[in-house]
């Protein structure tokens, strides 16, 4: 089993950041201003950082994580992961495993008592890894669109 460690991404990272974001679903790099705007965002809430996924010191992948506190629970706490991404030469190796435990030990650690995500429809080998995992289907995401000013 291989152990992944994970860490808050730094400014100099950013170009990184983006390039991993891409290879997500094969879409283009976003603007690199468009990332830094967004990880600057996402610094300044509470319990909220976006992370590398670093196994033996190299960078295998990325994900995001929020913990924060619900009224439901007993007033406890939950995270969300999002923008999970593992490079595809290091796809296969267990290290996408790997990471999801260390986000689970760090949501813990952080006192949320359920780690939740979400995944596309198309994204069945993505199913797939998180039934693997463990992780229980559990009802219905609904979104909508809000309408542009």
């Amino acid at each position: 089993m291989s152990a992944v460690e994970l860490r808050p991404v730094t400014e100099g990272e950013l170009p990184l950041l983006a390039a991993m974001l891409a290879e997500l679903d094969g879409d283009p790099e976003l603007p690199l201003e468009r990332v830094r705007a967004t990880w600057e965002a996402i610094r300044r809430y509470p319990d909220y950082a976006c992370y590398l996924a670093l196994a033996r010191g190299e960078v295998v992948g990325t994900l995001s994580m929020i913990v924060f506190p619900v009224f439901s629970r007993g007033l406890a706490s939950e995270a969300i992961l999002e923008a999970v991404v593992i490079r595809p030469a290091h796809r296969g190796k267990g290290l996408g495993r790997a990471a999801i435990r260390a986000a689970m030990a760090l949501a813990a650690a952080k006192g949320a008592y359920k780690l939740a995500l979400s995944s596309n429809l198309r994204r069945l080998d993505a199913h797939r890894f998180y039934d693997g995992m463990g992780f229980a289907r559990h009802g219905f995401s609904f979104s909508i669109d809000t309408p542009r000013p």
